[in-house]
């Protein structure tokens, strides 16, 4: 029971927030009226942003394989991070999506299971350091939340939830230093001990391969902008004025809060927090600030569904030419 303890508040957690979202009867008027003038064109141009952002994702992970020394193809990449994707639909987080990775990998090179685990953190942690330079746009900008107390909440918050995940992986990244790690080391359990000793090595491949790691991190920001992007297209799709500099404001902190475990997928917290910073900032009305959360997140789902169309393709060769 403990073990879905957190699914079942997520799940309770992101029906509350959606039904406070919906059960305005004057809100639900005002989605027909914004729908009906929609521009189904943005929608198109936001779903090919939404591709663009998990292809670049894609050869960044590819860029972290063959920094560990995993020689997979880009195309089979390309491949097993659909279908990660795909999988990710039905998994609460992120992590499944990464778990599914691992195994392709691992199937496609046994004799590499660690070296596939540690490309996945090292992906991670260059879109994570992405995220990080992102969020100083909306900090440059600090004079625009004056004034808009639920506004200015949001930045502190993701500002800080940022700020310690920073401090955690640089405390991750000293007790790998020699003269620390045989401090600590005898403190972490003795099952762990082995894995906690060869998964902080991760600092030390991406230090000797500097290059890549400034190409992955180049990639994450590119990646980053088409997915702001994708919600910038939302919005214009339901006739909102906002520029893309305005979805440079918003959007970090919309992805470091919606990064935690709060809600599942997200969904509803995404939704609230488009309704705080764009109508306190932007003078947006709540039930279009809600539709374009929704549709930004709905062409993100639409290319993690697109993703199951990959996953014969992560089969081994034998296995994909076997007639049905």
């Amino acid at each position: 029971m403990r073990k879905h303890a957190l699914l079942t508040l997520q799940i309770l957690l992101s029906a509350f927030l959606l039904w406070r979202i919906f059960g305005d009867p004057e809100l639900r008027q005002n989605f027909g009226q914004i729908i009906s003038s929609s521009n189904p064109l943005w929608l198109v141009a936001g779903l090919a942003c939404a591709v663009l952002t998990e292809s670049l994702c894609a050869v960044r992970w590819w860029l972290m394989l063959r920094l560990f020394g995993v020689p997979v193809s880009l195309p089979r990449t390309f491949a097993f991070s659909g279908a990660g994707l795909f999988f990710s639909l039905g998994l609460p987080g992120s992590g499944g999506g990464d778990a599914f990775r691992i195994i392709y990998v691992m199937r496609l090179h046994p004799h590499r299971k660690f070296h596939a685990v540690m490309s996945v953190v090292a992906d991670r942690l260059c879109g994570l350091f992405a995220l990080m330079l992102t969020i100083a746009f909306p900090l440059s900008r600090s004079n625009l939340f004056a004034g808009e107390p639920q506004a200015a909440a949001i930045l502190g918050s993701a500002g800080a939830v940022l700020g310690a995940t920073a401090i955690l992986v640089f405390v991750w990244w000293l007790t790998t230093w020699p003269s620390l790690h045989r401090r600590w080391i005898h403190l972490a359990p003795e099952k762990i001990r082995p894995q906690a000793v060869r998964l902080g090595r991760i600092f030390g491949w991406m230090k000797r391969h500097p290059g890549a790691v400034l190409i992955a991190t180049g990639l994450s920001l590119l990646s980053l902008g088409a997915h702001f992007s994708t919600y910038w297209m939302s919005t214009k799709a339901v006739g909102l004025s906002l520029t893309f500099t305005d979805m440079l404001v918003v959007m970090p902190l919309v992805d470091t809060l919606t990064m935690l475990p709060i809600t599942l997928y997200g969904i509803g917290l995404r939704e609230t927090l488009f309704e705080y910073l764009l109508g306190g900032l932007f003078q947006i009305e709540a039930g279009a600030a809600t539709l374009a959360s929704l549709g930004g997140f709905s062409l993100q789902a639409l290319v993690g569904l697109a993703g199951g169309l990959l996953v014969p393709l992560t089969l081994p060769s034998r296995q994909r030419s076997t007639p049905g």
